[in-house]
């Protein structure tokens, strides 16, 4: 099964095409990191979905194109819909795998990292605005 989220991008749901667990823009995917089981956690920020596969993601440049695609591949151990719970989110689920499997690759903090990316487009937007 195929979903169309805009003309140019889908997300493949039947790992039975060639095991294609999801393909993404890169700026629509963050890769959150393997845990204690050895199983790599990523996020669709597209639909706020956590995939849990036993294959890392690959990244790739399709030619003539200027931005890379992830493609997840291989079995998903789990999916979770962060959408569902009201009172979760990203930061609750690295919590929680921390609690419950522990992690061997440390998750990116995408929050903070959002957060100082910004604090900094914001410094420097000042800066450009004041008379030097």
């Amino acid at each position: 099964m195929s979903i169309t989220t805009n003309a140019n991008e889908s997300v493949t749901e039947d790992a039975q095409t060639e095991d294609i667990v999801l393909e993404r823009r890169n700026y629509h995917y963050g890769y959150l990191g393997r845990d204690g089981e050895g199983y790599y956690h990523h996020v669709d920020e597209v639909t706020n979905t956590i995939y849990v596969t036993d294959e890392p993601y690959e990244q790739t440049l399709p030619a003539g194109a200027a931005i890379y695609r992830i493609t997840l591949y291989g079995n998903v151990n789990h999916i979770e819909d962060l959408n569902l719970h009201d009172d979760k989110d990203l930061s609750d689920w690295v919590a929680y795998i921390d609690s419950k499997r522990g992690w061997s690759e440390r998750p990116i903090e995408i929050i903070g990292a959002l957060q100082g990316a910004l604090a900094e487009a914001v410094q420097n937007d000042t800066h450009e605005g004041t008379p030097q």
